[in-house]
């Protein structure tokens, strides 16, 4: 009985150290819970204050960026919040040291602006390491600074190139080509984009083709000092456009198989096609398009709104068949307001007048420079017709004259 008892007395001393020691753990896991949840919400402040902090800064860094944009390099609002987007600086040191290199070596402010705004990652950029030696070897060639300013300006581009391995190996292979500095530097100043291109890899190639079928090498020289699209597009493309203009008939070893190459470089396909659906909606045949194209293949650089304004006054002001102009398609790229329209009213007046009596084709009323029409066509027959001169600078009122005259579907009958 007694050994019964001691063991339920040790039992329920064993019990209750156990359920001590549980409810210990219990309380000391509570509180840990209890001061961790405590403390939890400043753990959020803490993070919270942070990105706030960086928020504001950010903020602050792009407000300094846009006034600097805009009070520095004479950028519009606008424009200076959308450049700031792509950069952004704390201090005025570095971009400052950037603007004096510029205005140092001539650029303008607007030129300055120009360059700025397409490219405003340079404000951050090392001028005595990045922007200056590119300067100096452009320089070293030949090529002023206000050669530099101009073009740097219109194509920023380049003073993100590297000089060691684009700049000065772009150079030495149009030297190998142009054969001198003088040659490099035409192609600067008129297709300075040539210089952004790889040209060993992607230009070299069509040389090759070029030369392969034939053409001269000053016509290479021609490509690349005033025709760069010939051999800037893709190889896919240039292949493809070769095929196409050696099949309307162009001789490689003439100047036209470049015009007709530089229009298929510089047009697209869709956009080809709707000008000449809309010179077939005037009537012209596919044969007349390609007649056309042959003589003038510039003449589908026109925009679809000069080929047809052109197009409405000659065939129902003038009473020409449209086809006719298909011989003398120089006609699109002529200012209809300035010469197609006075010329076509002084011949008018003439023909109404009888003092012409001979046939004129289009190109010999539209073609002469203006110092030819005007002896042949104006002061001519001014003492006949004193107004004509003013028919001619469109100041006379036509209203009254009958302009339904003789007219054949190749020449004017005079």
């Amino acid at each position: 009985m007694y050994g019964f008892s001691s063991r339920r007395i040790v039992l329920a001393q064993v019990l209750t150290n156990s359920c001590r020691s549980v409810l210990q753990d219990v309380v000391t896991n509570h509180m840990g819970f209890i001061q961790n949840v405590r403390l939890f919400p400043f753990s959020i402040k803490l993070f919270s204050t942070g990105e706030e902090e960086v928020k504001t800064r950010q903020s602050e860094e792009f407000s300094f960026t846009v006034s600097y944009l805009i009070n520095s390099c004479g950028l519009s609002p606008e424009t200076a919040k959308s450049a700031a987007k792509r950069v952004k600086f704390q201090s005025a040191e570095k971009p400052d040291s950037v603007l004096k290199v510029l205005k140092d070596r001539g650029f303008t402010n607007i030129q300055i602006a120009k360059l700025i705004r397409v490219r405003p990652n340079l404000l951050v950029a090392h001028p005595e390491r990045s922007i200056l030696p590119k300067l100096e070897f452009l320089n070293s060639i030949g090529i002023t600074d206000a050669e530099l300013a101009d073009v740097c300006s219109s194509t920023p581009a380049i003073l993100g190139q590297s000089l060691e391995n684009s700049i000065i190996p772009n150079y030495n292979f149009l030297k190998s080509v142009l054969l001198s500095d003088e040659n490099v530097i035409k192609a600067f100043r008129k297709k300075s984009r040539i210089f952004n291109q790889d040209l060993q890899k992607k230009v070299y190639p069509k040389l090759a083709v070029l030369r392969e079928l034939g053409m001269p090498e000053s016509f290479i020289a021609l490509v690349l000092t005033c025709y760069a699209p010939v051999v800037l597009q893709p190889r896919s493309n240039f292949d493809e456009n070769v095929k196409k203009v050696i099949e309307l008939g162009f001789d490689p070893q003439k100047c036209g198989f470049i015009h007709a190459m530089q229009v298929f470089a510089s047009i697209s396909e869709p956009t080809r096609e709707r000008k000449l659906d809309v010179l077939r909606r005037w009537g012209w045949s596919d044969e007349d398009i390609r007649l056309a194209f042959r003589r003038c293949p510039g003449y589908l650089n026109s925009s679809e709104n000069k080929i047809i304004g052109a197009l409405d006054f000659l065939v129902n002001k003038m009473g020409w068949q449209s086809t006719v102009i298909a011989d003398y398609p120089d006609t699109f790229l002529m200012n209809l307001e300035r010469r197609v329209i006075p010329r076509c009213l002084v011949i008018k007046v003439l023909q109404l007048k009888g003092l012409l009596k001979k046939n004129l084709s289009v190109g010999q009323i539209l073609g002469p420079v203006e110092k030819v029409f005007l002896c042949r066509f104006v002061t001519k027959y001014v003492d006949d017709i004193p107004q004509l001169v003013n028919v001619y600078k469109r100041k006379e009122d036509l209203q009254s004259l009958d302009l339904n005259c003789n007219v054949s579907s190749a020449t004017i009958i005079c």
